[in-house]
């Protein structure tokens, strides 16, 4: 059903010309001849828009906007003047206004007028569906902390969700660290804000820094970095070992000062920074990976994502946030059989959550009217590899292996570089790391 439209008019001519205009379009209609009896009419019948005059006897178009937008803010008010009220209909787009139109009125202008304001209403409606979606989804309440390192983690994410201080998150390649972020920035003040996440481990070092700083292109134009465009929002910059020293040098002066400047202009630094890595930062700075322009950052909060293997006593809600997920994907629901959680507390996952995760999945589509047995979880595992005690690289090919191995040795900390030995992309290259395990060196 179209958006209710409200109009107020003190002259019948206008007032039933709009009305067979807009409901020759489909939208319902109500007519109000005086503003009085256009707050009547919206007193027990929600609109999505009012068209009104400014020009009225009794109580003029002006303080009928004041007068809506005290006792409905959720509704829009687009007024109507003639050429000799323009400045009054200026001044209402100050009071809240959402747009004017300007006598004699057209029809394809009322139209695409209202059509824009009933667009903008759909869309913001829809954002803010997806907002309280992911803060459902994010909520820190979420995160399964039955094991003392999760519920000690927990703790301190409350501590620190409301700061504006810079965060440092440390945690092994799919522990989800991600996830950490998403809740630290939906549980704060900064939840309606937007959140932004820059991976260093799949960018080359220029791809970096636009995307963190911006750039100007070719033809004078500038694009906005993350930082300036989040605005009030959060950016989480993962795998802060994979930016260089130059990137490393110009993050760690932004951090220092919290002004940017780009394109001939300084901006203030509004957004609040998350920062994580996949190794112990201080054992990173003591290798160098960490250069002393971030020197900062070892008095910044850090918190530690433990492992799978740090929180075996998660392993049942981890596997029922699985099935809730699943049966919410696929509209179908999803039992276990007994025994497959006992199954899965004695198998190790090298990639934690994201592999314990993924061998569900797998076993899922083995799954027969809705019920993961035992069989279909070994399956999976064979399957994935994980069911011997051999290396992974073992199973997943030797000889590649042992490629990219060599050449991540040879050009230490130059993940650039070791893709163009290679012959492939640093994304890719960083794919085949993930896939067979291989830790920089």
């Amino acid at each position: 059903m179209l958006d209710k439209i409200l109009i107020v008019d003190d002259e019948p001519l206008v007032l039933e010309t709009l009305a067979e205009v807009l409901g020759s379009e489909g939208f319902p209609v109500t007519k109000a001849q005086a503003a009085s009896e256009g707050l009547r009419a919206l007193e027990g019948d929600p609109h999505a828009l009012v068209l009104s005059d400014i020009r009225m006897p009794g109580m003029d178009g002006i303080e009928f906007l004041r007068e809506v937008r005290r006792l409905h803010p959720g509704t829009d008010v687009m007024l109507m003047t003639g050429f000799g009220s323009l400045d009054g209909a200026i001044d209402a787009m100050a009071l809240g206004a959402s747009d004017y139109l300007m006598k004699p009125l057209k029809s394809k202008e009322i139209l695409a007028r209202v059509r824009a304001i009933l667009t903008r209403r759909r869309l913001e409606s829809e954002l803010h569906a997806l907002h309280s979606e992911l803060r459902a989804r994010y909520d820190m309440h979420n995160l399964v902390a039955e094991s003392p390192r999760m519920h000690a983690l927990v703790t301190a994410v409350r501590r620190v969700c409301d700061t504006e201080d810079t965060l440092l998150l440390h945690a092994e390649p799919g522990s989800g660290c991600r996830y950490l972020a998403r809740s630290i920035h939906y549980s704060g003040r900064r939840r309606n804000e937007e959140f932004i996440v820059i991976d260093a481990r799949t960018l080359q070092e220029s791809e970096l820094e636009s995307a963190l700083f911006g750039h100007e292109t070719p033809g004078g134009r500038r694009r906005r970095g993350a930082l300036e465009r989040v605005g009030a929002g959060t950016v989480h910059l993962a795998g802060l070992e994979f930016c260089s020293p130059s990137v490393q040098a110009r993050l760690g002066e932004t951090l220092a000062s919290r002004r940017m400047p780009a394109g001939g202009r300084v901006y203030e630094l509004e957004c609040r920074l998350i920062l994580s890595c996949e190794q112990s930062p201080a054992e990173l700075f003591h290798a160098g990976r960490l250069t002393s322009a971030l020197d900062r950052l070892r008095e910044a909060a850090t918190l530690y994502m433990p492992s799978l293997a740090q929180r075996r006593e998660d392993l049942p809600g981890l596997v029922a946030v699985f099935v809730e997920t699943h049966a919410s994907e696929h509209g179908r629901s999803l039992r276990l059989q007994p025994g497959v959680i006992d199954r899965l507390s004695t198998q190790h996952f090298p990639r934690n959550v994201s592999q314990l995760f993924a061998a569900l999945s797998n076993a899922a589509t083995f799954a027969v009217d809705g019920e993961l047995t035992l069989e279909c979880l070994e399956r999976s595992l064979r399957q994935s590899s994980l069911s011997e005690d051999h290396g992974i690289a073992e199973h997943l090919g030797d000889r590649e292996y042992q490629v990219v191995v060599r050449a991540v040795q040879r050009n230490p900390g130059r993940l650039d570089k070791a893709a163009r030995e290679l012959g492939i992309s640093r994304t890719t290259l960083w794919r085949r790391m993930r896939k067979y395990d291989i830790k920089l060196v």
